[in-house]
């Protein structure tokens, strides 16, 4: 129940700050710009697309939201009610999750001409999401001003981001498979394009292994930055 109570506080809190307003925008320049690719190019255009929005984005956002809570005290009230920090940070991977999740099947639907395999799209958008969130929000803990965050997040979006590039064409690419950004953006590929059952029962394990760990490191970074004041 507090999960569920903390889940809708966010949502309506990301609701007030603008930040679907900011997603519906941010969309529809997509399909725009997807609408000028030729039918050819969009079979791997759109998955990187899409994979950009819970990511990229996904980190920044998430950014700015632990920058205004901190700015008007609303993170402060884990230390006074009895939400437990693994509720408070469930709450802000599932709310953007869902933001995520249905920017990417949207965009997908209005843009992609193949067939998706929609489930795999969906699990590859909740772990991609949930991942880079949890990453965002370890940055923000450690935070205290948007310049400090943007400061440290572009060197860790860049570590995350650059080896992804590595699937196009590059002979030893697998072994970047652990790489978990890598891994994520390869769960994607295959809804698109296939994807054996092997690889992909690897590829979610993997992620739901790493995300739990994460989940466990942001914890710690949350209760000693945050909670006990760092």
């Amino acid at each position: 129940m507090r999960l569920l109570n903390a889940l809708k506080s966010d949502i309506l809190f990301q609701f007030k700050q603008g930040f679907y307003i900011i997603y519906v925008v941010i969309s529809i320049l997509y399909m725009v710009a997807l609408s000028w690719i030729p039918p050819s190019g969009l079979k791997f255009v759109v998955p990187i697309v899409v994979f950009s929005d819970p990511s990229v984005l996904g980190l920044f956002f998430v950014g700015g939201i632990i920058m205004l809570e901190k700015l008007q005290g609303v993170i402060q009230s884990i230390v006074v009610t009895p939400l437990t920090t693994r509720e408070f940070v469930l709450s802000k991977v599932i709310s953007l999750s869902i933001i995520s999740v249905l920017a990417g099947v949207v965009i997908t639907r209005l843009t992609y001409i193949d067939s998706v395999q929609w489930v795999i799209l969906i699990i590859a958008l909740l772990l991609t999401s949930s991942l880079f969130t949890l990453c965002g929000i370890v940055i923000g803990a450690k935070c205290k001003t948007v310049n400090q965050y943007l400061m440290k997040t572009v060197p860790i979006m860049l570590v995350l981001i650059i080896p992804c590039f590595s699937i196009i064409g590059f002979k030893y690419t697998y072994f970047l498979t652990f790489i978990p950004s890598v891994a994520a953006l390869r769960l994607m590929l295959g809804a698109y394009l296939g994807m054996g059952g092997l690889e992909l029962l690897f590829l979610i394990s993997y992620l739901i292994f790493i995300n739990y760990c994460v989940l466990l490191y942001t914890e710690k970074v949350f209760d000693k930055y945050v909670v006990f004041g760092g």
